[in-house]
Formats: C-alpha cells, sequence, structure tokens
C-alpha cells in the first residue's frame, strides 16, 4: 500500500497533498492532522503510518544530483527529453565575486561569509507574491 500512495502522491495534481504530507513529517505529527481539518490530537493512525511510509519511498526515489524521481531521471525512455534551464542566485554570485575572495582570505579560522538582502532604495524586500507573478508574466 505505501507503494501505490507514494506512486499516487508522485503526480503533479497531488501536489497540496505532498506539501502536506511533508509539513507534517517535518513537525513530527500525523499526516492526516494536515490533510483533513478536523483531525483532533497526535495519535498516530494507521493511515498516517502507510502516508509516513510514502513519504520515505519518495524521499528515497529522489535523485540527489538534480532532484528529479528516479522513474524519470534515469528512464531510457526514448520519447523523454530535458530542457536545460538556468536561474541566477545574486546572492551566491557576490560570495563567488572576486572582490569578494579577497575579502574571505582574510578570514579568521571558524568564521563563515553569508549574504543578507538589502534594497538600495531603502524600500522594502520583494514580496514571495511580486516575485512569482513576474515568472509568470515572462
Amino acid at each position: 500500500m505505501p507503494d501505490f500512495l507514494a506512486d499516487v502522491l508522485s503526480q503533479p495534481r497531488n501536489f497540496g497533498y505532498i506539501l502536506s504530507l511533508q509539513t507534517a513529517m517535518d513537525l513530527h505529527l500525523p499526516p492526516t492532522t494536515f490533510i483533513y481539518d478536523d483531525r483532533q490530537g497526535d495519535k498516530w493512525t494507521k493511515e498516517d503510518k502507510k502516508l509516513a511510509l510514502a513519504w520515505t519511498i519518495l524521499q528515497r526515489e529522489t535523485c540527489k544530483v538534480c532532484g528529479q524521481p528516479l522513474w524519470i531521471c534515469r528512464s531510457d525512455n526514448r520519447n523523454l527529453g530535458f530542457k536545460v534551464e538556468t536561474s541566477v542566485c545574486y546572492a551566491d554570485a557576490e560570495l563567488n565575486s572576486k572582490a569578494n575572495k579577497k575579502r574571505a582570505d582574510k578570514l579568521k579560522p571558524g568564521e563563515r561569509q553569508y549574504t543578507v538582502p538589502f534594497m538600495y532604495d531603502g524600500s522594502e524586500l520583494p514580496s514571495r507574491y511580486e516575485y512569482y507573478k513576474a515568472k509568470a508574466e515572462e
């Protein structure tokens, strides 16, 4: 049964269930607590245990290199292809810039650099909504 659930959960249309399941597992709560609004308490049912096993299966069957399901990224199906897309992490670009590498050479043992976002004009940082709206318009 967990195998069947893992297969069903892996389908894109079931993303909402995956989100509920992941949240429950991260919080160590029974998955049905998030799936059914009327569920109370922290008792694990047989259904919760099957969902937790399905979640474990999905995690184990996700490629550690590309993040795709193993049955997709390792398939030899001749009709299956992959597009390569790019994105830019400007925080990582700043950490890896030449100017920053010179500063990094002066770090004390145990010190690490990290990025903190800010707006040059002092305005608020862009919202999640604004980001995804702009992506949808591209």
